[in-house]
């Protein structure tokens, strides 16, 4: 089992970083891994909205549905995912602080197949995967490049 929580600050409010960071459509403007992502499900996103992503992750392409499990409008998105090589969930919480916004992401996924070869390492890789992914939206969203 692999998890591990990351924090960053950014300044910006919290209600423009959480609608960044729900908007499954964005996702690969901002991490790493992200190819491509959608919503699946009618409406405003909240709890049971599901989405179609695709990324990378130690160079294999990677397809999963997910769902949203958790939702506190500009607060808290808690989601899984289904399909893919290994189960995985997250959430992000986003609260105001200072001049901006404080994002705690969290993760926890249970590495199988090959990804299970590579042990401890994995959530290292993983956790660091969210940590450059988190500096790149703050980098993006205090430069005015991502909305």
């Amino acid at each position: 089992m692999a998890h591990g929580t990351v924090n960053v600050h950014i300044s910006r409010s919290a209600g423009d970083v959480f609608a960044v960071i729900v908007d499954v459509s964005k996702n690969a403007r901002w991490s790493s891994s992200a190819v491509e992502g959608r919503q699946t499900s009618p409406g405003p996103v909240g709890v049971g909205t599901t989405a179609h992503e695709v990324s990378t992750f130690l160079g294999r392409r990677i397809e999963v549905d997910s769902v949203v499990t958790e939702f506190i409008l500009d607060q808290r998105l808690a989601y899984r995912t289904a399909g893919g090589p290994f189960p995985f969930s997250g959430s992000f919480d986003v609260t105001a602080e200072g001049d901006g916004a404080q994002v705690t992401a969290t993760f926890e996924a249970t590495p199988a197949g090959v990804f299970a070869l590579f042990g401890p390492l994995f959530a290292r890789l993983v956790r660091r995967k969210f940590e450059l992914d988190l500096a790149r939206l703050k980098r993006l969203m205090e430069g005015g490049e991502l909305q």
